[in-house]
C-alpha cells in the first residue's frame, strides 16, 4: 500500500508546529546552574566591564572558553533585552543552522539524486529524532555553536575537494575560524581529519597542491582566533596566557583537571545519542550498505566520524556532548545508507513494537516513577506526571509511529514527532519542579536589593548569580568556618551558604532560603548579632572562580 504523500506533508508541518511550540516551552525555563548561569555571567562581565576580549567569571580572567558565545550573547542582548531566554536564541540559532547546513551537504554527497523532489532530508529527521541532539540544541552551551561551524566547515571543504571553488575555500578558512572561536582546538579536531584524508575523497583535479591549500586555510583560521588571544593573554597576564595556550589544551589531552574518564565512555554514550533509531533494522542495514561501497561520500563521512571519535576517546576529559559535531556526519552516513535501503512491512511492525513499549513506560513512570527515578532535575519532574497526562502522551507517541510508519521517510517523521511531544511534556508538566529545584532568580532578585552591599560566598563560586543578579562587583570568597566572623566584622554584608535541605544554621540569621537540587538548599545570611569577632581575627580571602 502506497502512502500518501499528503499525509506526510501534513506530518512535517505538525512536526514543524511541536518545534515552535517546543521552542516557547524552553524559553519559560530558568538558566539552569551551572554551566548555563555560568556562561551568562561571563557574558554579563564582559558587558558592565565593556572589556570585550578578555572574559571574567567573578571578575577573574575566565580561561576555560573562547569568546564567540559571550559575543553572540551580547550581540542578541542588544538588540533583544538582558534575558535568559534571548541567550538561549544562540543555541536554537545553531541547531536550526545545523538542520539546514546538513540537509545541503546531504544533498550534495548524494550525487545520484539530483531533483529537488528526491531529496527527502532523511538527515533533518534524523537529527530532530534524536532527543539528546535537541536538548542540547536548546541549552545555553558552546557545543552546538560549535557543531554548526563545524558542519559549515566541512559543507565548504567539500565542494573545495570536488570542484576548486576559492569561495569555498575562503568558506573553509572563516568557519574553521568561527569553530576555534566557539571552543578552542577541538574543532580542529574534528576538521583536519577529513582535510588531511582529502585524497580518499577529492576529485583527482584537486590533488595539486591539496595540502598548501589546506595549510593556508588552517592559518587564516588560526589568525583569527589568534588576534584574540593575544589580547586576551596580554589583558589577562602570564598566568592567562599560560592557560589559554598550554594548559586548556594540552592539560585536557594529558590529564584533564576535570570530567576524566575511561577510554570507552564514549560507546554506550554514542548509542544514547542515537537512540531510538539505532534499533530499527533500516538504519543497520543502510548503513552496512554504504559502508561496504567505497565512494568519496562515505570516505568523506568516514574521516568525519571515525578519526575524531578516537580522538575524543584518547583525551583524558570527556562529556557526553563533547560528541556533538559528528551527530551530523553520522545522521548524514545514515540517510545515504537509508536510500539503499527498501522498506518491508516488518519494518513497520519493529517501530510500532517499540512505539508500544515506549508509550506504555510513559504511563508506568507516572504510577511507579517515585520509586525507580532519581529525586533530581528533569528526572524528579517526571515522576509528578499525573496518569491521565501519561495516557495522553503515551497515546500521541504510539499514534504518530503507528499512522506515520509506512515508508521510511514517514518512519522518521513519527518518530520526530514522537520525541519533541515527549520532550515538551515532560518540560511543560515538570516545569513547576524544574523551577522550584533550579530556578536561582528569586534568590538573586533577594541580592539585587542588596546592592552596593559586601556580598560573600562560603564555597567557591562558578557564576549562579553575576547575570541573575546583575552583579557589578565580585562576590567575596571566605572559608565556611569563617563566615560569622566576616559577617560579624564586615558592616551591612550578607553571605551565600549551601547546606543540607533539613539542616538548621543557628549562628546566622538568614534573610533567604530555598531548595537547590535534590537535597540541599541555598540560604542569604547575616550576622546574628551575636559572634564575637575580635580586630586580631584573621578572615583568608580565597579566588572566587572554580574549575569546570
Amino acid at each position: 500500500m502506497q502512502y500518501k504523500p499528503s499525509i506526510e506533508r501534513t506530518a512535517l508541518a505538525i512536526l514543524l508546529g511541536l518545534l515552535i511550540a517546543l521552542l516557547v516551552v524552553v524559553t519559560t525555563l530558568p538558566a539552569f546552574p551551572v554551566d548555563e548561569t555560568r556562561y551568562l555571567t561571563v557574558a554579563w562581565e564582559m558587558r558592565a566591564s565593556g572589556n570585550w576580549a578578555l572574559p571574567t567569571l567573578n571578575f577573574e580572567p575566565y580561561s576555560h572558553k573562547p569568546p564567540l558565545l559571550f559575543w553572540l550573547i551580547n550581540l542578541l542582548w542588544s538588540l533583544l533585552g538582558e534575558q535568559v531566554w534571548v541567550a538561549r536564541l544562540v543555541g536554537v540559532l545553531s541547531f536550526i543552522a545545523v538542520l539546514i547546513l546538513a540537509h545541503r551537504l546531504e544533498g550534495d554527497l548524494a550525487a545520484t539524486e539530483t531533483a529537488e523532489d528526491e531529496r527527502p532530508a532523511t538527515s533533518v529527521l534524523l537529527l530532530a529524532g534524536f532527543p539528546v541532539f535537541i536538548a542540547f540544541g536548546f541549552s545555553i552551551m558552546f557545543d552546538m555553536l560549535l557543531t554548526a561551524c563545524v558542519v559549515a566547515a566541512l559543507l565548504a571543504l567539500w565542494h573545495a575537494g570536488r570542484y576548486g571553488d576559492r569561495r569555498a575555500w575562503a568558506a573553509f578558512a572563516i568557519s574553521m575560524g568561527a569553530g576555534l572561536l566557539a571552543k578552542g582546538p577541538v574543532a580542529l579536531l574534528t576538521l583536519l581529519p577529513v582535510a588531511l584524508l582529502g585524497p580518499l575523497w577529492i576529485a583527482p583535479a584537486q590533488r595539486p597542491r591539496w595540502y598548501l591549500k589546506v595549510a593556508a586555510a588552517v592559518a587564516i583560521g588560526g589568525t583569527m582566533v589568534l588576534g584574540w588571544a593575544l589580547r586576551a593573554a596580554y589583558l589577562g597576564g602570564p598566568e592567562y596566557a599560560e592557560m589559554i595556550f598550554w594548559k586548556q589544551s594540552a592539560g585536557r589531552i594529558a590529564s584533564s583537571f576535570a570530567h576524566a574518564r575511561p577510554f570507552w565512555f564514549y560507546i554506550p554514550v554514542l548509542s544514547i545519542f542515537l537512540l531510538p533509531v539505532i534499533l530499527w533494522r533500516p538504519l543497520r542495514d543502510g548503513v552496512r550498505k554504504v559502508a561496504a561501497a567505497s565512494s568519496p561520500a562515505r570516505n568523506f563521512l568516514l574521516a568525519w566520524i571515525i578519526p575524531p571519535f578516537i580522538g575524543l576517546s584518547l583525551i583524558s576529559g570527556k562529556q557526553p556532548h563533547y560528541l556533538l559535531p559528528l551527530i551530523p556526519g553520522i545522521a548524514i552516513l545514515v540517510a545515504l545508507g537509508m536510500r539503499k535501503t527498501e522498506f518491508r512491512p516488518r519494518d513497520r511492525t519493529e517501530l510500532i513494537a517499540v512505539a508500544g513499549v515506549s508509550a506504555t513506560m510513559v504511563v508506568v513512570l507516572s504510577i511507579v516513577g517515585t520509586s525507580v527515578l532519581p529525586q533530581e532535575g528533569i528526572l524528579e519532574a517526571v515522576q509528578h506526571l499525573s496518569l491521565p497526562w501519561a495516557i495522553l502522551i503515551a497515546v500521541d507517541i504510539f499514534a504518530a509511529i503507528y499512522l506515520l510508519a509506512r515508508s521510511i521517510r514517514g518512519a522518521l517523521i513519527g518518530i520526530a514527532i514522537a520525541n519533541v511531544i515527549a520532550m515538551m511534556s515532560a518540560l511543560a508538566i515538570g516545569r513547576s519542579t524544574i523551577a522550584k529545584l533550579y530556578d536561582l532568580q528569586p534568590m538573586a532578585d533577594v541580592l539585587a536589593t542588596h546592592a552596593g552591599s559586601p556580598i560573600a560566598a562560603a564555597q567557591k563560586t562558578r557564576g549562579e548569580f553575576g547575570f541573575l543578579a546583575r552583579l557589578q562587583s565580585p562576590l567575596i570568597i571566605v572559608p565556611e568556618e569563617n563566615i560569622a566572623c566576616w559577617l560579624a566584622k564586615t558592616p551591612r554584608s550578607l553571605a551565600i551558604m549551601r547546606t543540607q535541605v533539613d539542616a538548621d544554621v543557628p549562628a546566622y540569621r538568614t534573610v533567604y532560603r530555598q531548595p537547590y537540587r535534590a537535597n540541599d538548599a541555598l540560604l542569604i545570611i547575616e550576622s546574628d548579632g551575636k559572634t564575637a569577632c575580635t580586630n586580631g581575627d584573621a578572615v583568608p580571602i580565597t579566588k572566587g572562580t572554580a574549575e569546570e
